[in-house]
């Protein structure tokens, strides 16, 4: 019997290795799309870096700083190490298990074979068991690849989430530099304006102009005057919030801020769209995501078929604990588990069959996202720039102005009035320059980010 039972435990064993799991077909091509205004070649399988794209002094001891000592990151890290620990926690019923227990009790029993006489019970106890579920149908292997896709996708969101941190740090370094040269060009502004004030209570004094006169001079002064007040308080937070992403001490200085017009401007990445899909962070967890379900539905159909598993127990009786084998039973064998009926099993294949349905809509709509993306910041980036060709070509008119009225000036053809007016002018269309330029950042910083262009 016990051969018999030796080479049934074999033949089993043997069938089970040469099993072979066929893994869901989960290939998703994403379609070409056409009429891009982001052009790139579309055989190349380069994605560039995000320093190739974004040249900012100083910005790489930032982000450094902020990946090593910034608490959110580090949170971002520890759940990826969480998932990771969790790997084999959804397997664990695939390895076998080995229990025992020892237990002392007082009691009696009566029973047919002692003639109904009551006999007092063994008081020591011992038990041991071993069970191991074969995995006759590969599903544990198939759950296994379904743990490995929710480590992926956990790594993959790690990535996006990088991505998206390291694009706020520059965005805000960004936002700081065009405010610290906006506040620079304000206080000029301010002192400009103060000029034409003395000049015009002189002209008062002497009744060459009323008093009204003078009041919208002061009136152009506080407007200025609220404008830095304004700007002053968002250059304070822009700081505050720069210390939080790159350190744990928001008192800590942050290095010496640059002036953005100081800043080389962004190229267009050439890339092709559907390439960097393929490669962005986001859409391959959904994809992860899909897979991981597809693999969970495949082991979960085989919970509906017969399991085999191989179980030993024994048990020992003892009133003495030095003789702790004067009762004993032991079994050891194979046990095959027919499931018939379990509608609780069948109703939550149906769920995640639905589910998987649920993950591929919304895979497909992410990826018709992102191509929208793509597009809107490619065209926002090429106007912005366009813009900004304009801002500056106003800006050195105005400035040239100012130089032809300092020369009429000087010979004496215009008043300081006239200068002043020209130089107030040049100064607001150097604001407008400045800010034209933190918009063209700001949108090649979106663009970079759609296309999941990731921190060298």
């Amino acid at each position: 019997m016990g051969k018999s039972l030796l080479v049934l435990s074999i033949c089993i064993l043997l069938s089970c290795c040469s099993s072979k799991t066929k893994l869901p077909n989960t290939d998703f091509e994403i379609d070409e799309v056409k009429s891009l205004t982001l052009t790139g070649d579309s055989n190349s399988s380069g994605i560039p870096f995000f320093q190739n794209i974004i040249q900012i002094e100083g910005l790489e001891s930032l982000v450094q700083s902020g990946l090593k000592k910034n608490n959110s990151w580090k949170a971002q890290l520890a759940l990826v190490n969480v998932v990771r620990t969790e790997l084999g926690l959804s397997i664990s019923d695939s390895k076998p298990s080995i229990g025992g227990e020892i237990s002392w009790r007082e009691g009696r029993e009566k029973t047919r074979e002692s003639s109904f006489m009551k006999n007092p019970l063994p008081s020591w106890a011992g038990a041991a068991s071993f069970n191991w579920e074969i995995d006759l149908w590969g599903k544990w292997k198939i759950l296994n690849e379904s743990a490995k896709m929710h480590l992926r996708e956990a790594q993959f969101l790690m990535d996006s989430a990088k991505i998206a941190f390291v694009h706020e740090i520059a965005h805000t370094w960004i936002l700081l530099a065009a405010q610290k040269e906006e506040l620079e060009i304000l206080k000029r502004s301010l002192d400009s304006q103060q000029k034409s004030i003395d000049f015009y209570e002189k002209k008062v004094r002497v009744g060459e102009e009323d008093n009204v006169t003078l009041s919208r001079q002061n009136v152009a002064n506080d407007q200025l005057l609220f404008e830095q007040a304004s700007l002053r308080r968002r250059f304070e937070i822009t700081k505050l919030r720069l210390r939080y992403l790159t350190s744990s001490n928001l008192n800590l200085d942050i290095p010496e801020i640059k002036k953005i017009s100081e800043f080389k401007l962004p190229a267009l990445p050439k890339v092709f769209p559907t390439i960097a899909l393929k490669s962005r962070p986001d859409l391959k967890a959904k994809e992860a995501k899909i897979m991981e379900n597809l693999f969970l539905e495949k082991s979960m159909k085989y919970d509906l078929y017969p399991s085999l598993s191989f179980q030993t127990s024994g048990l020992t009786l003892s009133s003495n604990i030095s003789k702790p084998f004067e009762q004993w039973k032991a079994s050891v064998g194979p046990v095959l588990n027919l499931p018939i009926w379990n509608p609780k099993k069948k109703s939550e294949l149906r769920v995640v069959g639905a589910k998987n349905e649920l993950y591929k809509a919304e895979w497909e709509a992410s990826v018709n996202l992102a191509i929208e993306e793509i597009e809107s910041t490619t065209r926002s980036f090429l106007m912005s720039k366009e813009e900004l060709t304009i801002a500056v070509r106003t800006s050195r008119e105005s400035k040239n102005i100012l130089s032809v009225t300092q020369a009429k000036l000087t010979a004496g053809l215009v008043s300081q009035l006239e200068l002043l007016e020209d130089e107030r002018q040049f100064l607001d269309t150097n604001r407008k320059a400045i800010k034209s330029r933190l918009k063209v950042f700001q949108f090649a910083l979106d663009l970079t980010m759609s296309l999941g262009l990731q921190w060298l």
